[in-house]
C-alpha cells in the first residue's frame, strides 16, 4: 500500500511546504496534493485535466511520448475557466500589439521640424517605447 498521506505531507509540508508563506497558498497546496496524490491515482482512474488521464507506468521517454500525444489543446476549459476568459486575454494581447505597431509609424511632422532636425529617428522611437514598456512591468 502507497502511504499518501504520507506523501502528501513530505511534498506539501517538507519539501514545499517551507517556500510558502501565504496560508490561502499553503490551503491551496494541501488541496492540490489532496486531489492528486491518493490511491485513485494508482488504479488509473484519475484524471490529471480533463479528458486527460494519468499515464501509465513507462520510462521517461514514454512520459514524455504519451503528453505529446495525448495532451488535449490549452484552453480555458482545462484549468476550469470559462471560454470568455481567451476572448478577454485575446482582446487585450491584439489591443496592445495594434496601439504599439500604430505608436512605432512614421508621422509626418512638417518641413518647420524637418529643418530643425527635431525629427527622432524610427530606431530612437522604438527604444523610447520598448523602455517605457519595461518601466510599466
Amino acid at each position: 500500500k502507497v502511504p499518501c498521506e504520507d506523501l502528501r505531507y513530505l511534498f506539501g509540508e517538507i519539501m514545499y511546504g517551507g517556500h510558502i508563506t501565504d496560508d490561502w497558498d499553503r490551503r491551496l497546496c494541501r488541496s492540490y496534493l489532496e486531489t492528486y496524490i491518493n490511491p485513485d491515482m494508482f488504479d488509473g482512474d484519475l484524471n490529471l485535466a480533463p479528458s486527460f488521464p494519468i499515464p501509465p507506468n513507462t520510462d521517461y521517454k514514454g512520459y514524455h511520448q504519451y503528453i505529446d500525444e495525448y495532451l488535449p489543446p490549452e484552453s480555458p476549459y482545462l484549468y476550469g475557466l470559462h471560454p470568455n476568459a481567451e476572448i478577454d486575454f485575446l482582446t487585450t494581447t491584439s489591443e496592445t500589439l495594434f496601439r504599439t505597431v500604430l505608436e512605432l509609424q512614421p508621422r509626418d511632422a512638417g518641413a518647420g521640424a524637418a529643418e530643425s532636425g527635431s525629427l527622432t529617428s524610427r530606431e530612437e522611437k522604438i527604444k523610447t517605447v520598448l523602455g517605457r514598456s519595461f518601466v510599466l512591468r
